[in-house]
């Protein structure tokens, strides 16, 4: 538990309300609970909230009234990610489902190898250099001139990390650049858990309304931004042939899903990796040496992840690493302490940018493997090239109260205050 008082994370206020109830300011340093936890046995009958004493404030939501489990080893939590018959992403019709609609989160099986199908090929990694040219570039430079333009102090936190996904995202879906603020409140009401629920419904009603109109138009008038290719994205329907595309209700849910997914995730993990090249005064070690950086990313991912548990519908009787599971149950497979099993890696609470190449859980694996990772390590990776490029000199700011990490399902810096050589 942290010794600090109630913190102010975030970027707005319905940021910092959510950051709350998920941990942000109470639970700084969950690893050493975790490794408690890992030694006793790999699962529990606990919650991830009941595991570190929190009530039902870290996720839990949608269990309500079922018998719930906790993984935390990288053994038991691989298991449990590959096996999409027994431990079944249905899980999420039961949160996030209610309000975005049905997505691929919540599929499994053919449904969800379709909907994948039909978007997968917007997000390889050959497409990511159009998406760094068109979007994710043009976003760092303007933050960055309105950085410069003010001068330090500034905190790249709010000012850029928590800027840049939602930016990205935003205009890949056709938004105007003055409605990207808007979107991305909205995008953080729709999921938030301090939020009533007729709160995120309209927020998401409002997300899709204005959605429905660029759906209209693109079917109508074609266009190469992502609404564009998921309105005209064709393929053969495997039962009889016929040509196949995703329905507005279809687009409208995976837009309504990676506006948080893609946003969130991503500035939480370029806030964390700033903070640790900074603190740990690594920062140098990595400018102008790209092969350095790609390492300090993956090892930033797999030391901090931004999202650090996600639960799976347990489908049948089922035994789990020796302890018996009934059907109905929810399990929490916790990431976080899968990637900090000293089983898989040497000393693994440290943040090493040298640690030989290992595999982590930061993006899952199997069938619901991050369809959006390879976007997300560009935008990083493009974000890092700019600040140490036109930030030279950077460095914590001693004058600012020093930042932390923080959080339980979502782990994030406090702040990253900075100043640099002008």
């Amino acid at each position: 538990m942290s010794e600090n008082p109630p913190i102010e994370v975030g970027a707005n206020p319905a940021d910092i309300a959510r950051n709350r109830a998920l941990g942000a300011g109470t639970i700084d340093d969950p690893y050493p609970r975790y490794d408690e936890l890992r030694t006793s046995g790999p699962v529990h009958a606990l919650s991830l909230s009941d595991a570190f004493d929190l009530g039902n404030m870290t996720g839990d939501f949608g269990a309500k009234g079922r018998t719930q489990f906790s993984c935390y080893d990288w053994k038991t939590v691989d298991t449990v990610l590959r096996d999409a018959e027994t431990y079944s992403s249905e899980s999420y019709a039961l949160s996030l489902g209610a309000v975005i609609g049905r997505s691929m989160i919540q599929m499994d099986g053919p449904e969800h190898r379709r909907s994948r199908a039909l978007i997968q090929p917007f997000f390889t990694r050959k497409d990511m250099e159009g998406w760094r040219q068109r979007w994710v570039q043009p976003a760092v430079d303007r933050i960055l001139d309105e950085i410069l333009s003010r001068g330090e102090p500034v905190d790249l936190y709010t000012e850029l990390c928590a800027k840049l996904p939602v930016y990205t995202i935003a205009s890949s879906f056709g938004v105007a650049p003055e409605d990207v603020g808007r979107f991305h409140e909205l995008a953080v009401t729709q999921t938030g858990l301090t939020n009533s629920p007729q709160d995120r419904l309209r927020a998401a009603e409002e997300i899709a309304d204005y959605l429905k109109d660029v759906i209209d138009l693109r079917r109508q008038e074609g266009g190469d931004d992502l609404i564009g290719v998921l309105c005209n994205v064709e393929m053969e329907d495997p039962e009889d042939g016929s040509p196949e595309r995703l329905s507005d209700a279809e687009i409208l849910a995976f837009a309504r899903l990676m506006l948080p997914a893609g946003s969130g995730t991503t500035y939480r993990m370029l806030g964390c990796l700033l903070f640790a090249l900074l603190e740990s005064g690594q920062i140098d070690r990595v400018r102008g040496d790209a092969d350095l950086l790609d390492a300090a990313i993956e090892e930033c991912l797999r030391w901090e992840q931004p999202l650090t548990s996600v639960m799976r519908l347990v489908t049948r009787d089922t035994e789990l690493s020796g302890v018996k599971i009934p059907e109905g149950s929810i399990i929490h497979a916790s990431l976080a302490a899968a990637n900090h099993d000293p089983a898989r890696y040497h000393d693994p609470h440290l943040f090493d940018i040298d640690r030989e190449k290992q595999p982590h859980a930061t993006f899952g694996v199997g069938p619901h493997l991050c369809i959006g990772m390879h976007l997300a390590r560009m935008e990083i990776r493009t974000a890092m090239a700019g600040i140490l490029d036109r930030l030279p000199g950077l460095r914590i700011d001693p004058d600012q109260k020093k930042p932390w990490i923080t959080g339980l399902l979502f782990r994030m810096p406090t702040a990253v205050p900075v100043v640099f050589n002008a």
